[in-house]
């Protein structure tokens, strides 16, 4: 995939106060630049390939854990995930794949690691595209390029996923276990409960600053932590318990949509984690000029 052609952010002179925007005057800008950039374009066509990755990395992910002698551990998986993703999104994942858990199919296994990184690099393409958009950059980089960088950050990402993923539940059933030999109590399993949710919260931090740092079209400092990640994290938490209470209450899309309501409600909560993404570039692409009064980047050959 290409990108379009687009006009170059515009760059500020120091002079011209970029350095002094106000909280106010910032969030403007970003309002401004989501507008300019079409992000809320760019999101809707990233949940589209998300859509398409999801079901073959989950049929991979359940294949996989199949060889695993661990009873039941998809099924923890998708509570966790329940806990910020619509119920209803989450039954339509487990209904996908509930037969797959129990079984071990190597053929079916080889042939979705292969559709699910090509799925999945897809949706990652278009995440590099909407990015290059908010930077104002055109994508001059080979086709063999941007398509290998998209297939490393799909592995990337996916093998960080399951990996925290592991952790947090090998973290629970070691803190049980040090509960009853350590003689502490329940005191292990709660502060484990406790900290479990910073954890995630900053392994998805460091992802997303992953996609921020090699996905655009230029080449950066590198910053272990940015606020655009913090708050694309954040409001995607905040947007996708408010979504999911919204769905759980007052939601009608079973009636309105019939049988494929899960699959709106899917695809509804991937818009928002899409657009969320798009929202912290825009603020890092502001804060960058706000700090030296231009973008400050080169771009890559």
């Amino acid at each position: 995939m290409k990108e379009l052609d687009v006009p170059a952010r515009a760059t500020p002179s120091p002079a011209a106060g970029a350095h002094r925007l106000t909280p106010w005057r910032f969030a403007q800008r970003v309002t401004a630049g989501v507008l300019e950039h079409q992000s809320m374009g760019s999101a809707a066509m990233i949940a589209y390939f998300l859509l398409f990755a999801t079901f073959p990395f989950l049929l991979t992910l359940a294949s996989l854990l199949a060889f695993l002698p661990i009873p039941n551990l998809m099924d923890w998986l998708l509570r966790l995930l329940g806990a910020i993703v619509p119920s209803a999104a989450v039954d339509l994942m487990r209904n996908s794949v509930e037969r797959l858990v129990t079984r071990q199919r190597s053929g079916l296994l080889s042939a979705g690691i292969v559709v699910s990184v090509w799925a999945a690099a897809n949706a990652v393409e278009a995440f590099m595209q909407g990015l290059n958009r908010v930077f104002g950059l055109r994508e001059h980089r080979p086709f063999w390029k941007t398509r290998g960088i998209a297939i490393l950050l799909a592995v990337g990402v996916s093998l960080f996923t399951v990996m925290g993923l592991l952790a947090l539940w090998f973290g629970s059933h070691v803190s049980h276990w040090w509960a009853g030999r350590g003689g502490l109590g329940p005191m292990p399993v709660q502060v484990w409960d406790t900290a479990r949710w910073p954890l995630v919260l900053l392994l998805l931090i460091g992802a997303i600053d992953q996609l921020y740092y090699v996905g655009p079209a230029v080449r950066q400092r590198w910053r272990w932590v940015t606020p655009g990640a913090v708050v694309a994290v954040l409001g995607w938490v905040g947007a996708s318990l408010g979504f999911s209470a919204y769905v759980r209450h007052f939601g009608s899309y079973n009636a309105t949509y019939g049988s494929i309501g899960a699959v709106i409600i899917l695809l509804t909560w991937m818009y928002l984690t899409s657009f969320f993404v798009l929202l912290g570039a825009e603020i890092n692409a502001v804060a960058g000029e706000r700090e030296t009064g231009q973008p400050g980047t080169e771009v890559m050959t």
